[in-house]
Order: C-alpha cells, then sequence, then structure tokens
C-alpha cells in the first residue's frame, strides 16, 4: 500500500515536526498505533523506534529506524521488524503557514494517519 497525504496548518515547520516527528506523540494523531517505544535516545540516522498497531482488531509489531534527518524538514524512517516499507514526513513553509506531507509504503495500514488530528494538536498550542 501507498499512503500520500498532506495538509495545509497555519503553524511554522518547527512547531509541526516538533509533534509529527516525536514517536511519544503518534497515538495522538495516527489512528492505528497503540504505543511506541525509542530504543535509542533522540532523533538522529540510525536510531529505532519499536512500535504495536492494531490492524483489523490484531496487534502488530513493527519498528522505524531512521535514514534522513533535517529538522524542520524531513523525517526518513525505514520500516522493519515484521513489517517493511518506508515512512517519509515533510513539512514546507507555505504562505503563513506549512504544507505537512506524509508518503509512507507498506504491506499493511500500520499508521492511519490523520492529518486533521495533528492539524488539531499543532494549532492549539
Amino acid at each position: 500500500m501507498e499512503f500520500n497525504t498532506d495538509i495545509l496548518i497555519n503553524a511554522a515547520p518547527a512547531d509541526i515536526a516538533g509533534i509529527m516527528f516525536d514517536p511519544m506523540r503518534e497515538h495522538e494523531w495516527m489512528t492505528a498505533v497503540k504505543s511506541s517505544e525509542p530504543q535509542t535516545p533522540g532523533i538522529t540516522v540510525g536510531a529505532e523506534v519499536k512500535r504495536t498497531s492494531v490492524v483489523d482488531g490484531a496487534d502488530v509489531k513493527w519498528s522505524t529506524m531512521v535514514e534522513a534527518f533535517h529538522f524542520p524538514h524531513v523525517l526518513r524512517l525505514d520500516i522493519g521488524g515484521g513489517q517493511i516499507g518506508f515512512v517519509r514526513y515533510e513539512v514546507q513553509r507555505s504562505g503563513s503557514g506549512s504544507v505537512a506531507r506524509i508518503r509512507a509504503v507498506s504491506d499493511l495500514d500500520i499508521f492511519g494517519f490523520d492529518l486533521e488530528k495533528l492539524k488539531t494538536l499543532v494549532e492549539k498550542v
């Protein structure tokens, strides 16, 4: 499955990336993710996070490793730990706000991306 989605958010790229790139906040805006456990402190190339998502009522374990990171504009994660694929987050200034984009490839929808929830989280700060 391939996922391509974007949304205009009335905020600076750093404000969006501060939430979007934080694995401990994924459950707040990704409906399938139930837990995220960083195995490496911070977001640096090679950092790993183990996750559990619920897909069709079953727990699915997976992990990511940071392949590329340039705060606040790009975070690319390779998916492993029983699943395969990647996730690319991108945040770019657009007028008085910013566009947050996601491109992901995975065999299952282990994400449940809800960019309206992300927008609400960012804009209420």
